[in-house]
């Protein structure tokens, strides 16, 4: 017969195990430091914008902070971040709007943020993408407690979103705005359907149905082509 083979104890079972344990403690420690040191320093980069007075990032705070970046405050980048942080106002963030926007892009720098920009600008090539982009800034661009946009605003974010990928209509469009003048803001459904307008109706309107649902903007627009 086989010799029998000695018990393992309970206590030498759990000596075996303690340096498994231990291992797992460090690497958990070594996390848990390293988001305590990511947070202080997304806490000091928000500080060195953030308003004297009050707990929140200013226009003028960020001037400072997109000039840090390297970016153009015409270009298309600070949409892009306020998309990214959630903002709920252009030209302005919250403590709370830079931590959570700034902890899931994983960046705590310009750095670091400079360095994401090329991959965020190719991520709205994605038509999903850039439409949740295109309806996030009608709320972020309208002034606070406005339910419409100046019409002047409304064509300088379309000559920035929208003209630089060729969609047909928006140069007619917004020539439309300008000489007719029909009306004096835009509102959020007009917003929303411009894009929607843009991709399923080409330049020469030939699927164009005037008993859809399009805002009545649209159908003046189509009218006024047919004039012109």
């Amino acid at each position: 017969m086989p010799p029998k083979r000695k018990s393992t104890s309970t206590a030498t079972q759990a000596k075996r195990q303690k340096p498994a344990a231990k291992k797992t403690n460090t690497k958990a420690k070594a996390q848990q430091d390293g988001q305590v040191m990511f947070a202080k320093a997304c806490e000091g980069w928000f500080n060195k914008y953030k308003d004297e007075d009050e707990d929140i990032i200013s226009p003028e705070g960020c001037q400072a902070f997109f000039n840090d970046l390297g970016v153009s405050l015409e270009s298309i980048h600070p949409i892009i971040i306020g998309w990214k942080l959630n903002a709920s106002r252009m030209g302005y963030f919250t403590r709370q709007e830079w931590m959570q926007g700034m902890t899931s892009l994983k960046v705590n720098s310009p750095e670091t943020l400079k360095a994401l920009l090329p991959q965020l600008e190719t991520a709205i090539k994605d038509p999903n993408l850039f439409k949740k982009l295109y309806l996030f800034t009608f709320g972020f661009a309208k002034t606070t407690g406005q339910k419409s946009m100046e019409v002047d605003v409304a064509i300088a974010l379309w000559q920035l979103l929208l003209e630089p990928l060729s969609y047909p209509h928006i140069q007619s469009f917004i020539r439309f705005l300008q000489e007719e003048k029909p009306v004096k803001v835009i509102n959020k459904d007009q917003w929303n359907s411009l894009l929607d307008f843009c991709r399923s109706v080409p330049e020469d309107l030939s699927n164009y149905d005037s008993t859809s649902s399009w805002p009545v903007l649209l159908d003046e627009y189509v009218e006024w082509r047919a004039r012109a």
